[in-house]
């Protein structure tokens, strides 16, 4: 029997992937009898708290950066780093307040980068040790990996949400792992792992399932390109905003069913009943297709280097297919029945086992 321990578990709010993705973390503590505490904000707060109501919430105040229209995230984010850092110092001292007035014994952190204490034992979970800069910023790349090195060392572990090796999802951006620092990689997580492994469709009355995510405004603008592209065609389409907390949804042509949010539930039955999948690039987007064996098409973020990486490097290795947001034709786009996610085998991930191991260490 695992001794009961109180964990932190705090998902970085850039996006609701890093939420999506403690979702197995989370059902996996739970089912080792531990108590579990869910510190977020924004999005992430909504869909974890939709997805496990009878936890422990506390609203972890963050800062989101704004982006741009154009097509670089570099320079917003440049000009935003002194509030970056000043909010790094910000979430650390309220994580050590936190557990000082909580029984807390250990913290997991999705990304967030000063979700650490010094008081008890915290793990820092990141599929990117190796962060791509732009072509135009290549000679930064060692400056920004010594900085990710500094945050991470922070940390008594790095959890690596891949495989390690040739079979990396991630690619570069996880392997590899860095010296000196205690890193493990756990495998890829999926909220769909306590699913089917494979999607046998039932009857695919869906011709095109969009999942948008992603910061502003870039989600809105892929949405308004989408909802562009589909005039005048007759096919059936589920556009998924990725926006738990929109009261409305708008008015569109009838043949599309527009969606705020969708629980993991409904969400692996949209997939299932989906003849093409369309989506970002984002590395828990990803893991999600993997799981579940669904080939689908695959538009980075314009600008997001770590999405235009993962996109181009699946497309090579035949995994998905890639398009730009600047591209005019989204929809005409097939797929064979041999390719792409059915010539993948996805391991499972040793999770639990990990999971155990840390607890027992608390």
């Amino acid at each position: 029997m695992l001794p009961n321990k109180t964990i932190l578990v705090a998902p970085l709010d850039w996006g609701i992937g890093h939420a999506s993705r403690c979702i197995p973390i989370i059902k996996e503590l739970l089912s080792q009898n531990q108590q579990v505490i869910v510190a977020a904000d924004g999005a992430p707060y909504e869909l974890l708290r939709k997805a496990f109501p009878q936890l422990r919430f506390e609203v972890f105040p963050s800062f989101t950066p704004h982006y741009s229209k154009g097509s670089s995230l570099v320079w917003p984010v440049l000009k935003q780093s002194p509030v970056l850092l000043q909010q790094m110092v910000k979430d650390h001292r309220w994580v050590e307040n936190f557990v000082r007035n909580n029984k807390i014994d250990g913290i997991i952190s999705d990304n967030r980068f000063g979700a650490y204490s010094t008081e008890v034992n915290s793990v820092f979970i990141t599929h990117q040790l190796h962060i791509k800069p732009p072509d135009l910023l290549a000679f930064s790349a060692p400056m920004i990996e010594f900085v990710n090195k500094l945050i991470i060392r922070k940390y008594s572990a790095c959890w690596i949400p891949d495989f390690e090796g040739k079979q990396a999802l991630a690619g570069e951006l996880s392997n590899p792992p860095f010296k000196h620092i205690s890193t493990k990689y756990i495998g890829p997580l999926s909220r769909f792992e306590a699913f089917d492994s494979t999607i046998e469709a039932k009857e695919k009355d869906i011709d095109f399932l969009v999942m948008l995510s992603g910061p502003e405004p870039q989600r809105s603008i892929l949405e308004n390109k989408v909802l562009e592209q589909l005039k005048g065609r007759n096919e059936s389409v589920v556009i998924l905003r990725g926006l738990p907390k929109a009261p409305d949804v708008p008015n569109t042509f009838p043949n599309i069913k527009m969606l705020n949010h969708a629980t993991d539930k409904q969400l692996y039955e949209l997939i299932s009943k989906a003849r093409t999948v369309v989506a970002r690039a984002g590395y828990s987007t990803i893991m999600d297709l993997v799981a579940l064996r669904k080939p689908a098409l695959l538009i980075p973020t314009p600008g997001q280097t770590e999405q235009e990486y993962l996109a181009e490097y699946h497309e090579n290795n035949g995994l998905f297919q890639r398009k730009l947001q600047s591209d005019d034709s989204f929809f005409d786009v097939s797929f064979n029945d041999d390719a792409g996610t059915k010539n993948y085998t996805f391991q499972e991930s040793r999770l639990s086992e990990h999971l155990a191991g840390w607890i027992s260490s608390l």
